[in-house]
C-alpha cells in the first residue's frame, strides 16, 4: 500500500507546474553556478582524460575549457530567457521539464560540438561527433542541474512550511470576522472564519457556505472567487479546486472515487467537494484518503 502511494504521489508530482525556474533570479543563478561548477570540475578533475584531446593545439587547456563553459552558459541563457518567453513553457509541468533538459542538454551539445570542430583540427563537424559529444555534456552538466534544482526545491518547500506554521499559528479571537465584498467593495457578509464552509464560484459570483447556528445556510454574492480567497486563506482556508475554497479545518473525509479524489466537510453532509490534481498534493500530505 506505501509503494503504491509512493507511486501515485510521484505521479501527481509530476502533473504538478513546473515553478522552481520562473523566477529571474533563481535562472541567473542556475545559469551561473552551473557555468562556475563545470569549469572548475573539468580544470580540476580533468574528466575523460580531457587534457589529452588537445594537445598540440595553439590554445591552452584553460582557454579551450572556458570556452566550453561559455558554449554551454550561452545555450542555456537561449533556454532559460529567451526560450522562456513561449506560452506553452510558462505552463510546463515537471515531467515536461524533463523533456525540457534533454532539449536544453542537445543544444548545449549542438554549440560545443559546432565550436569544437572549429578550435580542434582532428574534430570534424558529423551528426556522429554530435552524438559522441552528447554523453559528455549530459555527465558534466548532470550535477550541477541537479544541485541548483535540489537548493531551489529545498528553498521553496521551507518557505511553504514557514508560511503553514505562520497560518497555524495566528489565533483567531472569538469575536473576528471576515468580511466578504462584493464586486464594488462594499461589505455582503461578516462572518466568524469557523463558520464559514466553503465558497464556490458561480460565473460571475460565489455561494457562500456558512452556519448559521446549526443551521447551514448559502448566499449569492456578485464577486470573484479570486478576491475571496485573499480575504479568508489566512485563516486555513485553501482551494481545493479552481472553482472551490474549502474550511481546511471541517475536512471530516478525503476519499477516492472513480472520477477522481472529493472531500466532505463538517456541515455540508450532502455535498461532494471535488478536489483536482493542482490542488491534490495539499490534501494528500495532510490527510489519508479512504479507498
Amino acid at each position: 500500500m506505501k509503494t503504491l502511494r509512493g507511486i501515485f504521489l510521484l505521479q501527481e508530482e509530476m502533473k504538478r507546474p513546473f515553478t522552481l525556474l520562473d523566477n529571474a533570479a533563481n535562472r541567473i543563478a542556475f545559469i551561473g553556478f552551473s557555468a562556475v561548477f563545470s569549469f572548475c570540475f573539468m580544470y580540476i578533475f580533468l574528466p575523460f582524460n580531457i587534457n589529452t584531446w588537445y594537445e598540440g593545439q595553439r590554445l591552452s587547456l584553460i582557454a579551450i575549457l572556458g570556452i566550453f563553459t561559455l558554449c554551454g552558459s550561452s545555450a542555456m541563457i537561449c533556454t532559460q530567457f529567451v526560450l522562456f518567453r513561449l506560452k506553452w513553457r510558462r505552463h510546463i509541468s515537471n515531467a515536461g521539464y524533463l523533456l525540457w533538459v534533454l532539449a536544453e542538454v542537445a543544444l548545449i551539445g549542438m554549440v560545443v560540438t559546432i565550436v569544437n570542430s572549429a578550435i580542434n583540427t582532428n574534430i570534424f563537424l558529423t551528426f556522429a561527433e554530435f552524438c559522441s559529444t552528447l554523453p559528455y555534456i549530459a555527465l558534466i552538466i548532470a550535477i550541477p542541474y541537479c544541485l541548483s534544482l535540489l537548493w531551489f526545491y529545498t528553498r521553496q518547500k521551507i518557505q511553504e512550511v514557514k508560511t503553514l506554521e505562520h497560518t497555524r499559528q495566528q489565533v483567531i479571537p472569538a469575536d473576528h470576522t471576515v468580511q466578504i465584498r462584493d464586486e464594488h467593495d462594499k461589505p455582503v457578509l461578516s462572518i466568524h472564519p469557523e463558520k464559514l464552509l466553503m465558497v464556490k464560484a458561480e460565473d460571475n459570483y460565489v455561494h457562500v457556505f456558512y452556519l448559521a447556528g446549526a443551521t447551514m445556510k448559502k448566499e449569492l454574492i456578485r464577486t470573484s472567487l479570486k478576491k475571496v480567497e485573499a480575504a479568508i486563506t489566512p485563516f486555513g482556508f485553501n482551494r481545493s479546486h479552481r472553482s472551490y475554497i474549502i474550511n481546511t479545518s471541517r475536512v471530516v473525509l478525503f476519499r477516492k472515487q472513480n472520477k477522481g479524489y472529493i472531500l466532505h466537510l463538517d456541515g455540508l453532509d450532502d455535498v461532494e467537494v471535488p478536489v483536482s490534481g493542482s490542488y491534490l498534493s495539499f490534501f494528500t500530505e495532510r490527510f489519508s484518503p479512504a479507498c
